[in-house]
């Protein structure tokens, strides 16, 4: 019977938190998980439909920008696409995370999001394009660490960079590995409720799990 009087709390925390939600929470919270569940390059363009019109109604937000970057990012990553239309997505996503750093400045979520985007380039064309491009995301995700050195997404895509670079130059993975257990430990740590309930980034967690088994 002690544990009925603080279930009915939080029960009625949990009523408050969804009652005091604005349109705009609501609407973001809708999108980013339809987001978060799909890789169809239809409903990642349904997406960055969705989230353009969410920052039309709010331009001072910086969220709607980042999450349409990304949807666009996730599209120039699927192999299906030629060359010119992956790059087409990811010039809008580089417009995007523009738009993004306007609003928030030294965004360590946003600056990953900006060496991600330059990753999915470089990867579109790697013969021609790493040479130019891999010191540039490598500077990019090191900038994001040096904002916020806990940021696994960060982390782990570092982590994926440097695995590239040891392959083609024939060097062990150690230093790939660390950093890929690192990104595994610190998305332990987060809330991914409380990232949600505040429109944070949550995604990549999958990324650093098997890259972090494969290390094993």
């Amino acid at each position: 019977m002690k544990k009925l009087p603080l279930l009915l709390a939080m029960l009625l925390f949990v009523f408050t938190a969804n009652a005091q939600e604005t349109p705009y929470q609501k609407a973001m919270k809708k999108e980013i998980g339809k987001l978060m569940q799909t890789d169809s390059l239809p409903q990642l363009q349904e997406a960055a439909n969705a989230f353009a019109r969410i920052a039309a109604l709010n331009p001072k937000e910086w969220q709607p920008y980042y999450y349409q970057a990304l949807a666009y990012t996730f599209q120039g990553l699927n192999n299906s696409l030629s060359l010119d239309k992956k790059d087409a997505a990811l010039a809008q996503a580089g417009e995007l995370i523009k738009k993004a750093e306007a609003i928030s400045s030294n965004n360590a979520e946003i600056v990953t999001l900006h060496g991600f985007a330059t990753m999915a380039s470089l990867s579109a064309d790697p013969g021609s394009r790493g040479q130019t491009l891999s010191a540039q995301v490598l500077q990019t995700f090191g900038k994001a660490l040096s904002i916020d050195n806990q940021n696994p997404r960060a982390l782990i895509l570092m982590a994926q960079m440097e695995a590239g670079m040891a392959k083609f130059f024939g060097s062990g993975p150690e230093k790939a590995c660390g950093l890929a257990k690192q990104s595994v430990a610190a998305f332990e740590k987060q809330n991914d409720e409380a990232l949600k309930a505040a429109l944070m980034p949550y995604w990549g967690k999958n990324l650093a799990e098997g890259m972090s088994k494969n290390c094993q």
